[in-house]
């Protein structure tokens, strides 16, 4: 992307996805007021009838015009056995806001940003959206929660798509730059949860990680292949509503 074109792009564009502190429903709420979740799915991770490889969270964030600002797909792969993730999702699950249920339970709230992609928007989504674009912004992050003493811990992998009235649909430097491997693959290079952490905290200049450049470039690299992957299933299972 040139200087020139990303100088007659909406400055919107140039916000940067917060990663920390503030929770996406804040964003929205700054722009259209008053956001509520209408959910369509959201399984529970301990059912024995759970048809997909994961457990799901389908919703829309509708504005009080009942506008869907954005749609979310959040694929919930946190610990089973973590008893008390497993409270606040079903918490979540009856009615409550993800990030705003974790901070009345005292996480803190970062995102670890994998991919950022354009979507093509189904006729239902145009519908919900009331748009006449053909494409949307999307992102898929990591949703980290930690209490001040604990470790970090991930509730699951969620992927937003943006009205095009909230984000335009193009992919530009600044979603670039934040885009990192997935913990998985990070994991396999060395780079733990903590120090991922840690990174998601600092600016975009730093990082708690970056002092082992090799692992860090390796870990892209490796990443590739998941990033594919998930994008696809996001795709899919959008494709497979229409």
């Amino acid at each position: 992307m040139s200087p020139e074109q990303m100088k007659n792009q909406n400055p919107q564009n140039f916000e940067h996805f917060p990663t920390r502190d503030r929770l996406h429903s804040d964003v929205l709420e700054e722009k259209y007021g008053p956001i509520h979740a209408e959910v369509l799915r959201h399984d529970d991770t301990k059912s024995d009838t759970l048809l997909d490889e994961y457990a799901m969270r389908e919703v829309h964030l509708t504005d009080e015009h009942d506008i869907s600002r954005t749609y979310a797909l959040t694929f919930l792969t946190y610990e089973k056995t973590d008893e008390e993730l497993y409270e606040i999702d079903t918490k979540i699950r009856n009615g409550g806001m993800i990030g705003k249920t974790f901070r009345e339970y005292g996480y803190e709230i970062r995102k670890n940003v994998i991919d950022v992609s354009t979507l093509p928007l189904s006729d239902e989504l145009k519908k919900v959206f009331q748009t006449d674009e053909k494409y949307a912004k999307a992102r898929i992050s990591e949703f980290y929660a930690k209490k001040q003493d604990g470790k970090p811990k991930i509730y699951g992998l969620v992927m937003e798509l943006y009205t095009p009235d909230f984000r335009e649909p193009t992919v530009n430097l600044f979603d670039i730059k934040q885009v990192n491997p997935s913990t998985t693959i990070l994991e396999k290079n060395g780079i733990n949860k903590e120090m991922i952490w840690e990174h998601l905290g600092e600016t975009q200049t730093a990082s708690a990680w970056r002092e082992d450049e090799s692992a860090y470039e390796k870990a892209k690299k490796d990443s590739l292949p998941e990033v594919f992957e998930w994008r696809k299933r996001v795709e899919n299972y959008i494709s497979s509503k229409e």
